[in-house]
This record gives structure tokens, C-alpha cells and sequence, in this order.
């Protein structure tokens, strides 16, 4: 664990130099100071020195978060005010070990992209730059994040993101937790936590972290790991489904090849059967016995065309190819016939489904209104003379909220079997389109056959010509079933490699087995901690019945804390979780930097009795005398300042009006006489030589 040792801020202005600096002990501090005085100008100061700048809403490297005093314009008192032209801030950082660190970051005027970095190692101090954002825990040299996760000796820890990638923990990630800023740090716990990263449960991954249980991280990183890869293969194993099915229907056949279900009801269903055992099975499709059916023709034509005999007299070769193309043509016609009636039905069906729909609406609506007592006609009357009507003039129906919720019910199982209807009637359409596709080739090739057979003369070259077109015709079903066969092997090719990364994808990863002890810890601390700054909520005797949930979100009998007690107990609600994280911490050796800075917390409880409820807090022994360091920024009456020294608490009362004071300029040391300096005589005269003039 390490402490807060030095904050300092210093710069040059028009009016001079300037400079403030606090210097802390370890244990409670408590830095008293009048508004204005410049307590969060120290506080953040931390913050810029740390690089977590961006958990206040602000880009990488943008000091606009600072007093203008430390980056624009600085007023003196008895001075007008003054332009900033160069500042920076530092910050002294102390090990457990003995190490020390100093942080230098410049505000105005200089680099602010780096971060200037003294160690002190007792002999060995070492000096280097390095830079404050922009991929710092990647950078194993230049990197500031990568550079205090080593020098705290905290292990690095990657997280997953909604982008379905990885990211580290960084420094602004845990900083919420222990850096409680005046303006946004008091509305909830973790008010600054980092959204824009994308990182996903990065608040219970936080306080895991500065809990010091790790495995709970990876054991937390495995779950969402494996459940994204679960969701990934469901998503791919609906699309692979859709093409599936797409590619079964475009050549006629309706084969159901479902990828909805569990994971593990789609594996074993995919794996049990086979596409072609499916075509064979529900389209009585076979591509052996095809291709050999096919096969066994084309050489049978090949034959008749090289060296069978041809009956001279046979002449029913053109009357034979002309009737072919007729019956085609019928086909042709059958079938455009039932691609319209489809369609006619596809149209009424759609428009009888969003018929439904918008029954089922105005149904819901009516029970909405029916259940809040909205559109009752107790009393109706005329718009024009006011006379009174009777309600049954109307012939208005009563209808319960029984019969209207039956009557819903009713509507949804019709909509359910008009959407199924809908369905069924695309496939329909598809595959009814891919019949007459079929169809429209089979009597471009009948049609290109009877312009041949009648161009056709005598009887043999009829025959001759006829056997070659249904060889040609022969040989082009080969090339389209060769192609079918070909995408069939491909999809089950994609089916066998979804099955694969199906099955490789591991259980879920069991929580860590000392998580927990940690979480017990975390809870005890938090319930001494909220006993201690008053919360209305938790007493004595409801404190037993606080909780934590998975999420690390406090309950009291069922119920968020959050929500209960009065609006000011919101303050000690985010305080006692930080402190009480920080306990935890040291008990269980987490991975907590060992420091809690609360800036104003008074702000949302400025009365007398809050206030008398906070310098009791500052006078307990659990405050005083814990193991981590807390600093406290706020402003204390005389008397209270008094009576918290008077306990022992150590309160810091930093001089002069402002925390930012203006140096007074530099004096050049007095100067001795040399030998070549002319010496002054008694009456004060400097002679032309240099040596001593006695008066006359």
C-alpha cells in the first residue's frame, strides 16, 4: 500500500511566481480551509498526476477540469489579476517498502502528454518521461499506467468488451473507488466509473480487483467469454440455418433444418443427421442414384448417336418433340397460375396479420383501461343542449377484464397461426419460382430441339437430331446436379466446422473459492463504516440484514440502501464504501493503493446536525486509527477543529487566503569587495584609482 506524501502546485504568472503545496502524514488528515480556498485544486492535482484524468468526462490530456487560477488567470491579493503562463503540479508518492516517487505533470505551458517520474530508492534516484495516455499499459517502457501497475506491484488483468475484444484495468478504472471528487464523485457509488471503454461489468470488476481476487476476475472474464461465444454460435447457427434452407428451396425442395433451440439441442440435432440424409429422408432426394440415372442416360443417348441403327421409317420424331414442348407450355402455365394464387393469398394473409395486430392493440388498451378505471360512461349527456342519455342508447356491450384478456389470448394464438401461414406461403412462393425456372429451361431446350428436328431432313436426321439435343439437355442436368452436389458439400462443410467450434467451447468457469471470504470482509467493514457516519437507515439493529448482491450493490432487507434514509445519507453511503473497501482491503492484502481522498464531503449535509454527525465520525477510533491513509478536504469551525485536535485527529489548517500564494521575488546574495573593486572612502566617495582619499 502506498500514501499520499506531498501535493504541490506551482507555476509562473505576470505578477511572479507562484506556488501552493500541502504536505501529508500518514492516517487521517483532515485539510480545514474556507471555500475557495483551493482544496480541490490540490485534489485534483492527484488526479492529473495519476493520468485519470479521463474519469471526469474529458479527453486524454485536457486540463479544463482545473481552477482557471492554475491554467489561465490567477488573482493576488492587492494585485489585479494576472495571466497563467506556465504551470504544473506534482505529487509525492510513498511505498510501504520505503520507496518514493515523485509525479510532475505539466497544467500550462509545457508537455502535457508526459509525465515527468523521480524515484527515490535511498541512493538510487532515476529520472524519465513517460507518457500519460494513449495505450500507457501497453507501452512496457514509456507507458505511465504500464509503470505504477509495476511500481505498486499490481498484476495486470485483462478484461472483455460489448465490442467482443479485450481491454486492461486501468488506473481510472479503479480510481472512482477511492477518489471521491466534490462535483459528480457524491451522487452513487462509482459516479465516475469509465463507460466509454466498453468494458463489460467493469464496476464489480473493480472492487474484485481492489479486493485482491483475481481468480473471481478470470473465473467473471471466463463466464462472459463463453457466454459471447455461446451467443456468437447461436447468432451463426440461425444464419447457417437461413442459408440452409435458402439453398434447399431455390431447387424445390422443403427440408426443415432448424438452428433455433439451446446450444446443445442444435449440436446434437446437427450431428445425428446428415444434409443428404435430410434431402433423402423429407425430399426424397438422392445423389447417387440420380447421378447414375443420369449417367446411364447420357450413355444410352451416346450410343443411339454413334452406333445403334436408326429405324428409317420411323416418323414420329417431330410429332414427339413438338408435343413435348406443349406439355411444357401447360406446365409453364400450371405453374404461373399458382405463383399468382400464392401470391393473392401472400397479400390477403399479410394484410389479415396486421389486421390482427392492431386488434390485439386496441384489445391491450382496452384492458389498460379497463384495469385503471379510464373511459367508464357513469353519466353521459348531450354536447349541444346538456340533456341527460341513457348509457343503453348507445347499445354498448360490458365486457370484463376476464373477457377481454381471453379475448387477447385468442387473437395472439391467431396471429401465431397466420405468421406460420405467412411462412409457409414464401416458401411456396420459392419454390414454386424455382419449378418454374426448371420448367422455363426444360422448353428453351425443347423449343431449340424442335427448331432443330424440323430444320431437320428425312426421317434419320430428325432421329439423329433429337438424340443429340437430349444428350445436350442430358449432359447440362449432370453439370447442374455436379453443382447441387457441390453446394450441398459446402454447406455441410460449414455445418461440420460450426459443429467443431460448437463442442470446443468450455463450461463456465466456477467463482473463485476465496471470493467469498473478501466479500465477507467488504460487508463487515461497510456495516462498521455506515454505523460510524450516521446513516438513518442502518442501525443497530437493521444492520444485520445489510447485504451485498453480486453487482456489489448494497441492500437492507430486500431493499437498494441506495433508496433509503434521507437525501443526505447518500454522501455516507458512497463514503463508508470507499472507506470500508479500503479496510477490506488491507485485511484480505488487496490490490486497494492504500489511500481514500474524499473532497467536500459536507457538501450535500451542510447543517448542524449532519455536521456534528461528521466530526464525530473524525473523532471515532475506526477513523482515526485505521491502516490506510484518508484525506479529507473540507471546512471545520474553530471550535470543531479544536475539539477533533483535542481527540487526537490530526486537522491541517494550510495559511494564508488562498492555497495558490505568490513568492516573493528572488535577492541576489550581498556581494564582498574584491581587490579589483574600488573601496569606498569614509565619506562614502569611490576615488578615480580605487585607494583610500583622506579629507582635507
Amino acid at each position: 500500500m502506498i500514501r499520499l506524501e506531498r501535493i504541490e502546485v506551482r507555476g509562473h504568472s505576470e505578477a511572479g511566481q507562484f506556488r501552493g503545496a500541502l504536505n501529508l502524514a500518514p492516517g487521517l488528515q483532515v485539510v480545514s480551509a474556507r471555500n475557495s480556498y483551493g482544496k480541490s485544486l490540490a485534489a485534483k492535482a492527484v488526479a492529473w498526476c495519476l493520468g485519470i484524468e479521463p474519469m471526469f468526462g474529458l479527453q486524454d490530456n485536457d486540463p479544463v477540469f482545473f481552477p482557471e487560477a492554475a491554467r489561465e488567470e490567477i488573482e493576488f491579493p492587492g494585485l489585479p489579476p494576472s495571466r497563467v503562463v506556465s504551470s504544473e503540479c506534482s505529487v509525492t508518492l510513498v511505498h510501504e517498502d520505503g520507496r518514493r516517487v515523485a509525479l510532475t505533470r505539466s497544467i500550462r505551458g509545457g508537455d502535457r502528454t508526459t509525465v515527468l517520474v523521480r524515484e527515490d530508492q535511498g541512493e538510487d534516484v532515476r529520472e524519465s518521461r513517460l507518457r500519460a495516455r494513449r495505450e500507457t499499459m501497453q507501452d512496457e517502457f514509456g507507458g505511465l499506467q504500464r509503470f505504477l501497475f509495476d511500481w505498486l506491484k499490481w498484476p495486470r488483468q485483462t478484461v472483455t468488451t460489448f465490442r467482443g475484444g479485450t481491454a486492461d484495468i486501468y488506473v481510472e478504472n479503479l480510481a472512482p473507488l477511492f477518489d471521491i471528487d466534490q462535483d459528480e464523485g457524491w451522487t452513487n457509488i462509482q459516479a465516475l466509473q469509465i463507460g466509454r471503454y466498453g468494458q463489460q461489468q467493469i464496476s464489480e470488476i473493480a472492487v474484485e480487483y481492489l479486493l485482491g481476487s483475481v481468480e473471481a476476475i478470470q473465473a467473471r472474464v471466463a463466464r462472459q467469454q463463453t457466454n459471447q461465444r455461446n451467443a456468437y454460435l447461436r447468432e451463426t447457427a440461425r444464419e447457417l440455418a437461413e442459408r440452409v434452407d435458402r439453398a434447399f428451396l431455390a431447387r424445390g425442395w422443403r427440408v426443415g433444418w432448424s438452428g433455433n433451440g439451446p446450444l446443445e439441442d442444435v449440436i446434437s440435432r446437427w450431428s445425428a443427421r446428415r444434409l443428404r440424409d435430410a434431402l433423402a429422408d423429407q425430399a426424397n432426394v438422392d445423389f447417387p442414384t440420380t447421378r447414375a440415372m443420369l449417367d446411364g442416360r447420357a450413355e444410352k443417348l451416346r450410343g443411339a448417336l454413334t452406333k445403334a441403327p436408326i429405324d428409317a421409317l420411323n416418323a414420329t420424331t417431330t410429332a414427339a418433340t413438338s408435343q413435348r414442348v406443349v406439355e411444357l407450355k401447360e406446365n409453364r402455365h400450371r405453374l404461373n397460375a399458382e405463383l399468382n394464387s400464392l401470391r393473392t393469398q401472400h397479400s390477403e394473409t399479410s394484410g389479415l396479420l396486421a389486421s390482427i395486430e392492431h386488434r390485439i392493440q386496441s384489445a391491450s388498451d382496452l384492458l389498460r383501461l379497463k384495469k385503471s378505471g379510464v373511459g367508464r360512461l357513469d353519466h353521459v349527456e348531450c354536447p349541444t343542449c346538456h340533456r341527460d342519455l341513457d348509457p343503453a342508447t348507445f347499445a354498448l356491450t360490458n365486457q370484463s377484464e376476464l373477457s377481454i384478456s381471453s379475448h387477447i389470448e385468442a387473437l395472439r394464438r391467431d396471429r401465431d397461426l397466420m405468421r406460420k401461414g405467412v411462412e409457409s406461403i414464401e416458401d411456396g412462393l420459392i419454390t414454386t419460382r424455382a419449378a418454374l425456372d426448371e420448367v422455363d429451361r426444360e422448353l428453351r431446350d425443347a423449343e431449340r430441339a424442335l427448331v432443330t428436328v424440323t430444320s431437320a431432313i428425312g426421317t434419320v436426321r430428325e432421329q439423329l437430331a433429337k438424340t443429340a439435343s437430349d444428350l445436350i439437355a442430358t449432359e447440362r442436368d449432370i453439370d447442374r446436379l455436379v453443382e447441387s452436389v457441390n453446394e450441398i458439400n459446402e454447406l455441410q462443410h460449414s455445418v461440420d466446422e460450426w459443429i467443431k467450434e460448437a463442442k470446443a467451447v468450455g463450461q463456465l468457469a466456477a467463482p473463485a473459492a476465496d471470493l467469498d471470504d473478501r466479500r465477507a470482509a467488504f460487508l463487515s467493514a461497510l456495516k462498521r463504516y455506515l454505523l460510524a457516519l450516521g446513516h438513518s437507515a442502518v442501525t443497530q439493529g437493521a444492520a444485520p440484514l445489510l447485504q451485498i448482491d453480486d453487482q456489489y450493490v448494497p441492500y437492507l432487507a430486500g431493499r437498494r440502501l441506495r433508496s433509503l434514509g434521507s437525501a443526505s445519507d447518500q454522501a455516507r453511503l458512497v463514503a463508508a464504501y470507499s472507506l470500508g473497501l479500503a479496510a477490506a482491503s488491507e485485511q484480505v492484502a488487496g490490490f486497494h493503493p492504500g489511500f481514500v481522498l474524499l473532497d467536500e464531503p459536507q457538501q450535500q449535509n451542510p447543517d448542524d446536525q449532519h455536521r456534528e454527525l461528521f466530526v464525530t465520525f473524525l473523532s471515532r477510533q475506526l477513523a482515526r486509527e485505521a491502516k490506510f491513509q484518508t484525506v479529507i478536504f473540507t471546512w471545520l469551525r474553530d471550535d470543531e477543529i479544536a475539539a477533533l485536535r483535542g481527540q487526537g485527529t490530526d486537522v491541517i489548517t494550510p495559511e494564508g487566503e488562498h492555497f495558490l500564494q505568490l513568492l516573493p521575488p528572488p535577492t541576489e546574495p550581498e556581494r564582498n569587495p574584491g581587490p579589483e573593486d574600488p573601496a569606498p572612502d569614509e565619506a562614502g566617495s569611490l576615488t578615480s584609482d580605487g585607494l583610500d582619499s583622506q579629507p582635507q
